[in-house]
């Protein structure tokens, strides 16, 4: 999830959604742009999480030997009752974030996003770079009805620059998520010569699943590469990071005081949290342990979030 925002701070007059969170108002802009607002000497303490990275399906037939979720073409959807029925709680307005597996393989893929999209959700979604051909026409029906709001792609290796041409004509809310400790820091370069516009999401290694055992001493390389490369690359393009980007590159020494409280947006499970629709739990991130996720079945998402987050500080 971004969690530090370098995006343009200077936003759009469109306002996409406006709500009261606790003691936090939160403003998202045309251009993605998210402005929270926290009274002075206050301890943010939202009463919902405002952004939810979601898995709808464990099914994916690429086989990653990184993918932290082991997903594979025996997982499993979610029912689209059951992922409804974890969301009901929540007000418009918040972000979602469906991810799996492959969320274009979703049999009810389509019934799902309309009824987020009557909900007032704003719903993006994750695929690979990889399925962009092969989901071509799902994906462009997707667009053509403004079912989702962005698209996250996860960029694989030797990719074709006509198909990255094809889908920014989509829409303009195209980001590219880049893993620390698999790509190259020079993909960021050869992607914006394709496009000068292109956003980026670094997304921080996570050795979980079978990214615990691919981890390795290539794995370690790649990771000190970038926190070489980075700081040539900040203000340079339109980067953000999640936050184990964040502390794997330790990019806190790059900022001023002034300048992290204006960009980072909030430690994990501040504002943010994981839902596993398919295998049925909470988390903090896809990332925690099993002895940090609590049950779907045992509490509602609002009653999970208010008696296990973290209350944060957002200048960390």
């Amino acid at each position: 999830m971004n969690n530090l925002n370098l995006k343009n701070m200077f936003p759009d007059d469109l306002i996409i959604t406006n709500y009261k969170n606790g003691n936090t108002n939160v403003t998202i802009y045309g251009n993605g742009t998210k402005i929270r607002e926290i009274p002075d000497n206050e301890i943010p303490n939202p009463k919902f999480p405002e952004s939810i990275d979601f898995k709808i399906t464990n099914y994916c037939d690429l086989g990653c030997p990184y993918c932290h979720e082991n997903s594979n073409t025996k997982g499993k959807h979610a029912s689209i009752n059951n992922i409804l029925n974890i969301l009901n709680p929540l007000p418009s307005g918040i972000e979602l974030a469906l991810g799996g597996g492959n969320p274009l393989s979703h049999p009810d893929i389509f019934n799902l996003l309309y009824k987020l999209k009557e909900k007032g959700f704003i719903t993006n979604m994750t695929i690979n770079y990889k399925h962009i051909k092969p989901f071509w026409n799902i994906i462009k029906t997707i667009f053509d009805n403004n079912l989702i709001y962005g698209l996250g792609i996860s960029i694989s290796s030797n990719y074709d620059p006509d198909i990255i041409t094809e889908i920014n004509m989509l829409s303009p809310n195209i980001v590219y998520h880049i893993i620390i400790g698999v790509n190259d820091p020079k993909d960021i370069v050869i992607l914006h010569s394709y496009d000068n516009n292109a956003k980026f999401l670094l997304l921080g290694y996570k050795q979980y699943g079978r990214g615990a055992m691919y981890y390795s001493n290539y794995t370690k390389k790649m990771i000190n590469r970038w926190k070489l490369d980075v700081s040539d690359y900040l203000g340079n393009f339109n980067l953000s990071f999640d936050n184990l980007a964040i502390k794997q590159l330790n990019l806190k020494k790059y900022f001023t005081i002034e300048g992290w409280k204006q960009f980072y947006m909030g430690d994990d499970f501040t504002f943010t949290m994981y839902v596993d629709a398919v295998n049925k739990f909470y988390a903090p991130t896809s990332h925690h342990i099993a002895t940090e996720r609590v049950s779907i079945d045992a509490m509602d998402v609002i009653d999970y979030f208010q008696n296990f987050k973290k209350l944060g500080n957002i200048m960390n």
